[in-house]
């Protein structure tokens, strides 16, 4: 009987035990979804995907509206480009001089905003079209056209104070001097927004696609309003939860003290010295806008990592991305929809599994070495690309702008009034081949009435998909070191930038981005034909590899190398290596003028460090 109650306690005591682990599971799930980390991540989940949502919305929804033709959608690319270029610092100067709870609900309400009165826009445009069309002189059609536009840059522009606010701003905030967490943090968030870049599309070009236009802009305007309501309460919920967010020094401009001093909470000591300053001048009231615009990219380029910024956002002045431009010369070198749109899913595959790597590799081997590391791979990736130019298959011709006529045909390596002489036989790698045997392996467009696209793609060789196909290659697989690279200079900002300038220097950031991206899509304008796109290509390649010098310069400066060099030596050369300078060192005691000063991060002569010349 006792060893029979003894086996029914034991097991009575494992029940338990395993409830108790079970139950341990489930309290660290509750507890998570009450952390602040999982407020941030629910937060941004929600703001990209409303984000990425429009963001593929608009592009259709203008073109339906100009029936079928790019010129909206261009206007529309090019006013939002410009209005971040001119305003992203005046943006970041406002973030920076405003309560960080108050800025981030006002850029809250009128991004969500906007966008929803833009899809009500849009949904009574489809509804009334046919009256707005037939009014005199389409001036109708015009308004709503310019009000649409207009509306949409100012969602735009709110985006970014957002995306400043939680992204840049919040985050460093949060991680508390922590470069782990903070690392963990932004490579969670940007996952978290490459994921939704994938996905987001999708549902929202389901219900246009299946239902309506008008179901899809009724969708995006209800999604905003409800994202709105519950990002108001999760960035309360985050704010309250850390109170670090409620100090920060706050420069409330000066006439509208009144105005700031009844909302701002944070670090109110400011307030009765703001006071006594005296009022701004007349000078200083008129050109105040210029003035902040300067002083903003002032400040950016007195920053000691602003080359590493720099190198980042030439790479936007680039081809070589899942872009419309490149999608669309890929497109017209025979790849069809289905391998487009695989290869656009591994990009992003790879890309998060950037994301992944980069904490424990930051975590291993330290920030700038990451930089170094994961530069190095995005441009020797993309060194592929470079050789897509030469391979066999390539449209690119150096003289096309030199031929009497310049024709662009479809799977064509030269243009038809080009040819070499009879003796030379062509090799696989020559782009310029005779008209005969150009004819036979790259036929032309055919006639419509005796073949078809079907029998046009089995006469092409498999080898012509040669230089597309490096193309590709090397373009999918750079998205590894690319988005590795973007993490790294976003930590070198948030752990160096001063909090007090944090919001004007990534708006400067953003607006060199979008000025690359202006100057990329005028360069295609420029070089509009497949036979130049390899221009482009080595462009592209030159302004990528100039992006990772200038990382390079930054990091050589803080840390005073790029590698060491005596880990190439064998042992006894180290040794040997070593002994010299020791000797050296003892040495320069007695001899000072063997001594250099040594340089800080900021260029000023140390008075007390000294280094030896060896």
């Amino acid at each position: 009987m006792d060893e029979d109650e003894d086996d029914d306690r034991r097991e009575g005591e494992g029940e338990q035990g395993a409830e108790g682990e079970q139950k341990g599971c489930i309290d660290r799930a509750k507890d998570y979804i009450k952390s602040t980390e999982f407020l941030v991540y629910a937060e941004a989940t929600l703001s990209t995907w409303g984000d990425r949502m429009w963001a593929f919305a608009v592009a259709l929804f203008l073109i339906e509206l100009s029936f079928g033709s790019l010129r909206l959608t261009a206007i529309y690319g090019f006013a939002k480009s410009i209005s971040v270029l001119f305003l992203g610092a005046i943006i970041g100067d406002w973030i920076d001089h405003t309560a960080r709870l108050r800025a981030v609900r006002i850029a809250l309400v009128i991004q969500n905003g906007s966008v929803a009165l833009c899809a009500v826009v849009l949904a009574l445009m489809f509804v009334y079209r046919t009256p707005i069309e037939n009014s005199p002189g389409g001036w109708l059609m015009t308004l709503c056209q310019v009000l649409l536009i207009t509306i949409a840059v100012i969602a735009i522009l709110a985006g970014q104070a957002t995306s400043i606010c939680l992204q840049k701003d919040w985050v460093a905030v949060i991680a508390g001097g922590d470069k782990e967490r903070l690392a963990n943090m932004n490579a969670t968030i940007r996952r978290i927004d490459l994921c939704t870049k994938i996905l987001s599309p999708v549902v929202v070009g389901q219900i246009m696609t299946f239902v309506s236009m008008l179901a899809g802009a009724m969708f995006i305007a209800g999604w905003n309003v409800v994202s709105m309501a519950v990002e108001y309460y999760l960035y309360h919920r985050v704010y309250v939860s850390v109170p670090a967010l409620a100090v920060k020094e706050v420069k409330p401009e000066k006439e509208d003290e009144g105005d700031n001093n009844d909302d701002n909470t944070e670090n109110p000591s400011n307030q009765s010295t703001d006071r006594k300053s005296p009022p701004p001048s007349c000078f200083h009231k008129m050109f105040k806008t210029f003035i902040i615009l300067f002083n903003g990219w002032k400040v950016y380029f007195q920053q000691t990592c602003f080359r590493a910024g720099l190198g980042l956002s030439m790479l936007y002045m680039t081809v070589l991305g899942f872009d419309n431009i490149t999608i669309g010369f890929v497109y017209t070198q025979g790849f069809s929809e289905l391998a487009v749109s695989l290869l656009m899913a591994a990009g992003a595959i790879l890309g998060v599994g950037g994301t992944f790597i980069y904490p424990p590799l930051r975590k291993k081997i330290g920030l700038h070495r990451t930089g170094l590391i994961s530069g190095t791979l995005h441009w020797g990736l993309l060194s592929l690309c470079v050789a897509s130019v030469w391979a066999p298959g390539s449209p690119f011709d150096p003289f096309y702008f030199f031929r009497n006529t310049n024709v662009t045909l479809p799977h064509v390596t030269l243009p038809p009034d080009v040819s070499l002489p009879a003796t030379v036989t062509p090799s696989a790698h020559l782009s310029i081949l005779p008209t005969s045997f150009n004819h036979t392996m790259f036929p032309t467009m055919p006639d419509n009435t005796t073949d078809t696209q079907q029998d046009q793609e089995e006469e092409r060789p498999l080898w012509m998909y040669t230089s597309v196909a490096l193309l590709m290659t090397g373009v999918t697989l750079g998205r590894i070191g690319l988005w590795m690279y973007d993490l790294t200079v976003t930590q070198l900002y948030q752990e160096t930038v001063e909090e007090t300038q944090r919001g004007v220097v990534f708006g400067v950031q953003n607006s060199l981005n979008f000025f690359m991206d202006m100057l990329h899509f005028l360069l295609v304008i420029i070089l509009p034909a497949p036979e130049t796109f390899g221009f482009l290509i080595l462009l592209s390649f030159a302004f990528v590899v100039m992006a990772h010098m200038l990382y390079a310069s930054y990091s050589r400066q803080v840390r005073g190398h790029l590698f060491h060099v005596n880990l190439l030596y064998c042992e006894n050369c180290r040794k040997d290596f070593r002994h010299h300078k020791s000797f050296a060192k003892a040495t320069s005691a007695e001899d000072p003028a063997l001594q250099v000063p040594l340089r800080s991060r900021d260029g000023d002569v140390s008075t007390r460090e000294f280094v030896t010349t060896v």
